[in-house]
């Protein structure tokens, strides 16, 4: 004999299916809300809080995302044996640690922080990981494609995705990850492009710090170096990529300051910067969505929202990554 539900019971049962529901995508309505109005409801909780509400969505998103399997899009390449025997091994490295200073000062107009080559890649088959956000997503398609067809034997790897960066490491921590990757496939080169999801306030420890103060430079600075201490002590070979010029305000003032941090970093790592400003456009001057070409032509290197870019500005940049790991490869 069925036995129905009560009114009492309904009563009690349908806000609490809602109240499940609502916990489960709240990890899809932080994403939303941090996308399209910058805003954050687990930084405005108390850390223990925060955790208890986030916890069940955190656990979906990761298995929504990956199938059921975790860590996510991990590939079985061969064994590393060949490729580490011919494996030069990098300098042992103490760099000195970020300092709590004021923002940067301005560069002049039309200039920018230059290119550092201070690495030499392993000899043999490289096993490449690409990691970023949007901006990446537009690389990586072109980059594998070309890489492929000049190297059929090496490996790379597209792990970029989208809304994420080095602020909001309670959706995806990009320092933890890189490091499982760089352990799982047994990375040669890790090639970084991030950074306009970043420039908005960091909670760090129950902290807020907020952007772009000298604190938060101090913070942004120190997660930086925990993906370029990862690479130093696995021997893995880093490319961090600057940002290009940005259109909007605070958008433009974040790289502005994260590509001072990049670079700063890099110097110290001793790893290698890829200065986008001479390609897309400079910080210090004034935005533009065109370029001339040599033959006088226009094109077109901006999407419409001033941060991404079109298929010309990708391949630009995709050329040039290409070129700077060639000169790598000298001798």
């Amino acid at each position: 004999m069925r036995r129905h539900l009560s009114a009492r019971q309904l009563s009690w049962l349908l806000p609490s299916v809602a109240l499940v529901v609502c916990l489960s995508w709240l990890t899809s309505l932080e994403k939303y809300l941090g996308v399209r109005y910058h805003v954050s409801l687990e930084a405005a909780l108390p850390p223990a809080v925060a955790d208890a509400l986030f916890a069940p969505s955190r656990w979906l998103d990761e298995r929504v995302r990956s199938g059921g399997s975790r860590p996510l899009f991990r590939l079985n390449w061969p064994s590393s044996a060949g490729v580490q025997e011919e494996v030069q091994a990098l300098p042992k490295r103490t760099p000195e640690p970020p300092q709590l200073q004021d923002l940067p000062d301005p560069l002049p107009p039309g200039e920018f922080l230059p290119t550092l080559a201070q690495q030499k890649l392993a000899l043999g088959p490289q096993r490449i990981l690409l990691a970023g956000d949007s901006m990446m997503q537009g690389i990586a398609p072109l980059f594998m494609r070309d890489i492929k067809r000049l190297y059929p034997d090496w490996q790379v790897q597209d792990l970029s995705r989208t809304s994420t960066g080095l602020t909001m490491r309670r959706y995806f921590d990009w320092p933890a990850r890189m490091a499982d990757e760089m352990d799982a496939q047994s990375l040669t080169l890790l090639v970084v492009f991030l950074g306009p999801n970043d420039p908005w306030d960091m909670l760090v420890d129950g902290r807020r710090h907020l952007f772009p103060s000298p604190g938060w430079a101090l913070n942004y600075a120190l997660r930086v170096d925990e993906v370029l201490a990862a690479a130093e002590q696995r021997q893995v070979r880093v490319i961090w990529v600057g940002l290009p010029a940005m259109q909007e305000g605070r958008i433009r003032d974040g790289a502005v300051l994260q590509n001072h941090i990049f670079h700063a970093r890099a110097t110290q790592w001793g790893t290698d910067y890829l200065a986008t400003e001479p390609l897309i456009g400079t910080l210090s001057a004034p935005f533009q969505k065109f370029k001339l070409k040599e033959d006088g032509q226009r094109v077109n290197l901006r999407a419409q929202d001033g941060i991404h870019l079109t298929p010309s500005g990708q391949r630009l940049i995709s050329q040039a990554l290409l070129t700077h790991i060639e000169q790598a490869r000298q001798p």
